[in-house]
């Protein structure tokens, strides 16, 4: 499993602010190049923050585990998200799946929803096996342990979101 690092910084600028001094949207080397300017101008004092570093920080996990075929229509809540199964035809994108008495197939069926449903992309994803999703926090820390997840799907039991962990906390203040 990869280590896990969060970098928090607290500025007492704008996000425009921020946006204008250390412009990530290039992506790769260009976003890395500024970055490192950034943080150059951080430690030159151009400007000030505090940064915390949550090193060995940990994403909090949930089940949903099929036992057999859930009902047409039934439901379940992902972190504000409906999910709903379908005896057929399901449409991922609108966060539907298609039930089935094969429980890895329907498992495979609620991951393929929630990995397509574009509320839940950047918050959460989700993989299968034997009849076990698996969804993951995509931000590492305690807070992930607070997402909202409730089925009530015939034959499909889930397990609240924990084993999150913030990490241990390292400061620099450049304020």
């Amino acid at each position: 499993m990869p280590s896990l690092q969060r970098l928090i910084i607290t500025s007492d600028g704008t996000t425009a602010d921020f946006q204008s001094r250390c412009d990530l949207a290039p992506g790769q080397l260009p976003a890395t190049n500024n970055f490192i300017n950034y943080i150059s101008g951080l430690c030159g004092g151009n400007s000030s923050a505090l940064l915390a570093f949550k090193v060995g920080a940990a994403q909090a996990t949930a089940t949903v585990t099929s036992t057999g075929t859930a009902a047409n229509n039934e439901t379940m809540l992902l972190c504000n998200s409906t999910l709903t199964a379908k005896t057929s035809g399901a449409v991922p994108a609108s966060g539907e799946f298609n039930i089935s008495a094969v429980v890895a197939t329907q498992a495979t069926s609620i991951a393929l929803a929630i990995n397509s449903v574009v509320l839940l992309q950047g918050t959460v994803s989700a993989t299968s096996a034997l009849g076990v999703v698996t969804i993951t926090s995509l931000v590492p820390g305690l807070v992930g342990n607070g997402l909202q997840i409730s089925e009530a799907l015939g034959n499909v039991t889930n397990t609240a979101f924990s084993g999150g962990l913030d990490g241990t906390t390292y400061n620099i203040d450049l304020r």
